[in-house]
């Protein structure tokens, strides 16, 4: 069974303790740590104490499953695969930071041949070929979408054969699936059979979205966290992903939450967490 775990991202308006304990008394026991661009998350950075982050989750019973690092350059990423392995985390996260022949052909083989010499997985999550901005929550910048990047199954498919590697695989955003009309069980199947799922986010999109338009803006934080009357029915993926034998992260995911209190994230996190345990008991 896959292990069911949480972004840290939410809380990105919050100091790393404050996120932690939220988490913590939300049940959570694995916490993807996130080390971004702002306006994204950003609690850890290399540089930083990583003892006393250790010391943070051993303090809420709390294990670090992934690290986020969007927006970064080449540099800044292999200084946090280093940062990861020091952290004893076995997974990075990140999408394709530049137009695809130049990112399987120069930027990412230094990325995966420091992951292997650490130990580390490379998830390249598939992402709309929309530039990365501070305002990307506000939508827009389609017309800047690059020629071709890492967003449909077929890309996908493409880059786990063009980079066939253990140490680099794939992290799956249901809703960057949904905007490419692709089916979320088949590129679970796909992945799988060839051990290259490596993170999966427990994520949905505002009904209201609209193609060619919102570019990166998948509406309101209430409306990205999966419940029962939003997007998706996330038993359908869950029970896939059960189904293949994935034991790997899945984890719950929003953008949208800026301005929001410390309660209120926790609150609406607890009524999705609700939703996504019921999932989890339908399928079995």
């Amino acid at each position: 069974m896959f292990r069911y775990t949480a972004e840290i991202l939410p809380y990105h308006d919050h100091p790393l303790e404050a996120a932690l304990a939220e988490l913590a008394k939300l049940s959570y026991s694995e916490v993807n740590l996130w080390s971004s661009a702002a306006p994204l998350a950003h609690h850890v950075n290399p540089g930083d104490d990583v003892g006393a982050i250790k010391a943070l989750l051993d303090k809420y019973n709390l294990k670090p499953c992934g690290l986020t690092m969007y927006g970064k350059n080449q540099a800044e990423m292999l200084e946090r695969i280093d940062f990861a392995a020091e952290l004893g985390i076995d997974t990075v996260i990140f999408d394709c930071e530049a137009n695809y022949s130049d990112f399987v052909a120069t930027f990412l083989p230094p990325l995966v041949d420091r992951a292997e010499q650490r130990g580390v997985r490379i998830a390249v999550e598939n992402h709309l070929t929309v530039p990365f901005s501070a305002d990307f929550e506000a939508g827009g910048n389609e017309e800047k979408r690059w020629d071709e990047g890492v967003d449909s199954l077929a890309q996908i498919k493409r880059l786990v054969t063009d980079i066939d590697h253990p140490n680099l695989g794939v992290c799956l955003a249901p809703p960057h699936l949904w905007v490419m009309g692709e089916t979320i069980t088949e590129a679970i199947t796909f992945l799988a059979e060839r051990k290259r799922l490596y993170y999966y986010y427990i994520w949905d999109i505002d009904r209201a979205y609209r193609r060619g338009v919102d570019g990166l803006n998948f509406g309101p934080g209430e409306k990205q966290l999966p419940r029962a009357d939003g997007t998706l029915d996330h038993a359908v993926p869950l029970a896939a992903l059960k189904r293949v034998g994935y034991t790997g992260a899945a984890s719950v995911k929003c953008h949208g939450t800026h301005g929001w209190s410390l309660d209120y994230i926790s609150a609406q996190l607890n009524a999705s967490d609700a939703y996504i345990r019921d999932c989890m008991r339908r399928i079995g």
